[in-house]
């Protein structure tokens, strides 16, 4: 307990959120205080074995201060190393002037095999001169390895000094990670990924939660994947539900012309292979389109609804200025490209310029509670947001200030404690 004491301490911070057995990390700790104020540098050699082609290593830095406040860090995540090659890797900073421990050491992520050697400190003594610092069996050439800690309770990566193709002299840290765990990646997750024969094609779905279903519904061209921020914490309260809409995410499609109504017809569908009778509804962009479709032609399977950036009609009072032309460019470049990716996205996109076609006195016939969200530089008009909301009998109007059409993924804590606030109220 004491090594998993001093790990949760000394790891670096930005890596704690990251799923446990995905990532680990070695370390040795220095008194700074002698060195406090000055320059430094930080040598390592580093390569790397790929399992996971994600797999990556890095060397990192921190410096803790007294009252536990940490001060200069470095970790390597805008520059991870994935060669397979033996590389000298430098980070270089100056200690903070009360500094009281400089922590060096690798980091490991991911499935891989990963090996670290020659590890080195330079300390400024006078303008551009280092003097190095002797660092404890920094080239790992002692089998035990003393003051370099690490979770010696970790069955996902094993450190070992290895006597096989060192960099320098006979020995060489060799960290084995072929256990790690594979990371948890919304919209492509093996342990509960699966698809629905519905209206002759195949839908992808995640499940995760419990309670109340909640069915999220993507925008164009996305999949589940958008919503990476929202389903851990909406899965606290509901039972999750998340779909790739036809034709995009992993779901297939049959060359049918993209509609609204035809998603949301595929939606439905969906619900009855499931057995759900009624669902709650979070729709983003093209999603809240679709959920508000569905509220209006399936209303016994619309328990409560959210749209985020939705629109009831399109044409150049719904958007703001450019949006149209800049659609529509995109489209005659994805039009020119043959494959079939370019062109089932620019029949995507044209669907963007012709749909959805109904009026906002067709909402009125909605009976379920409805949150009409959006972002006050959203690209859906706040005037046509405000109608979507005036035209609904059960409607909450939210604007957030600030945000944009992607508030759901530039605010993801502020977009969830509203969508949970509404959704968690009684009507």
């Amino acid at each position: 307990m004491r090594y998993l004491f001093i790990l949760l301490v000394l790891f670096p911070l930005t890596l704690l959120a990251q799923p446990a057995g995905t990532w680990d990390a070695i370390v040795q700790r220095i008194d700074a205080k002698p060195f406090a104020g000055k320059r430094f540098k930080v040598q390592a050699a580093v390569k790397v074995e790929q399992i996971d082609p994600t797999a990556a290593a890095a060397i990192w830095v921190r410096v803790d201060k007294a009252g536990n406040k940490m001060g200069f860090f470095n970790n390597m995540m805008d520059r991870p190393i994935t060669a397979n090659q033996w590389q000298v890797y430098t980070i270089e900073g100056k200690l903070d002037n009360d500094a009281d421990f400089l922590n060096i050491g690798g980091l490991y992520f991911k499935k891989g095999r990963f090996y670290f050697d020659d590890f080195k400190l330079f300390i400024e003594t006078s303008k551009n001169n280092f003097e190095e610092h002797q660092l404890d069996n920094g080239n790992f050439e002692n089998e035990n390895l003393g003051t370099w800690f690490y979770n010696r309770q970790s069955k996902f990566y094993l450190p070992a000094v290895t006597n096989i193709d060192a960099f320098e002299g006979k020995g060489a840290l060799a960290v084995d990670g072929s256990n790690a765990l594979k990371p948890l990646t919304y919209g492509n997750n093996d342990s509960t990924g699966k698809f629905a024969i519905v209206n002759g094609i195949k839908i992808y779905y995640e499940e995760y939660g419990s309670g109340e279903p909640l069915l999220l519904l993507h925008g164009n061209s996305q999949s589940i994947a958008a919503f990476t921020h929202q389903i851990p914490e909406l899965a606290k309260h509901f039972q999750v539900i998340c779909v790739d809409t036809r034709g995009q995410g992993k779901s297939t499609e049959d060359g049918k012309q993209y509609t609204y109504d035809l998603f949301a017809a595929d939606m439905h569908a969906f619900l009855n292979v499931l057995g759900l009778d009624s669902v709650n509804i979070v729709g983003w962009s093209d999603g809240g389109n679709t959920g508000l479709i569905m509220a209006m032609k399936y209303p016994a399977k619309v328990k409560r609804l959210v749209t985020m950036g939705a629109n009831i009609f399109i044409n150049e009072t719904v958007v703001e200025k450019g949006v149209i032309p800049t659609v529509t460019k995109q489209i005659k470049v994805l039009e020119k490209d043959t494959t079939y990716k370019s062109q089932n996205s620019a029949r995507l996109m044209t669907m963007l310029l012709k749909e959805p076609n109904y009026r906002f006195g067709d909402l009125k016939q909605i009976n379920c509670p409805v949150l009409v969200l959006a972002g006050a530089k959203d690209m859906i008009r706040a005037e046509h947001t405000k109608g979507l909301a005036a035209n609904i009998p059960k409607a909450t109007l939210h604007i957030e200030p600030k945000a944009t059409h992607y508030f759901p993924s530039e605010n993801p804590a502020r977009f969830n404690a509203v969508v949970l606030d509404f959704l968690q109220t009684r009507f």
